[in-house]
């Protein structure tokens, strides 16, 4: 049986993603976290719920024992307009939140989905026809921390 960690599970994307995950793999078998104690509407989610700081590794390193997750759909991040005001913070949870996640799943051997975003790209990327690989020159610091982040998926990707 799959186990997925949905990390960022009250975004906009995460909302979607972990409805989609929990009607396909049922209810038990996603576990959602975001960074509120509790989700908004709770009549739309099944537990298990957990808050979570992503830049907590001891706590993501227990829900993943817990609950035996084998995937992990990272989503939590601080995002562009916010990203720009409080740049040390947007680094930290955006980055060391990922190498978090990273280091979690090498330990426990989890596949791990990191989505990008249209903010990887700038202005000087082909607007129509866009190669799979193509100039990332990203104008916002929510931009910068996407690249670095599928940069270093990557290297975790080939080094373990």
């Amino acid at each position: 049986m799959k186990y997925i960690l949905v990390t960022g599970a009250m975004g906009q994307v995460g909302v979607e993603l972990t409805q989609a995950l929990r009607d396909r793999y049922g209810a038990d078998n996603v576990i959602a976290t975001g960074y509120n104690n509790r989700p908004a509407n709770e009549s739309q989610w099944d537990n298990p719920y957990y808050p979570l700081d992503i830049r907590d590794a001891v706590l993501l390193n227990k829900i993943i024992e817990e609950h035996q997750c084998d995937t992990i759909f990272h989503l939590a991040a601080l995002l562009s307009a916010v990203a720009e005001s409080r740049p040390l913070e947007a680094w930290d949870i955006n980055m060391n939140g990922l190498i978090n996640v990273l280091e979690v799943a090498r330990i426990h051997r989890c596949a791990v989905f990191f989505p990008s975003s249209i903010g990887a790209f700038g202005p000087e990327t082909p607007a129509f026809d866009t190669p799979q690989d193509t100039l990332q020159r990203p104008k916002s610091l929510y931009g910068i921390t996407k690249v670095s982040g599928e940069l270093l998926c990557d290297y975790y990707f080939h080094h373990f």
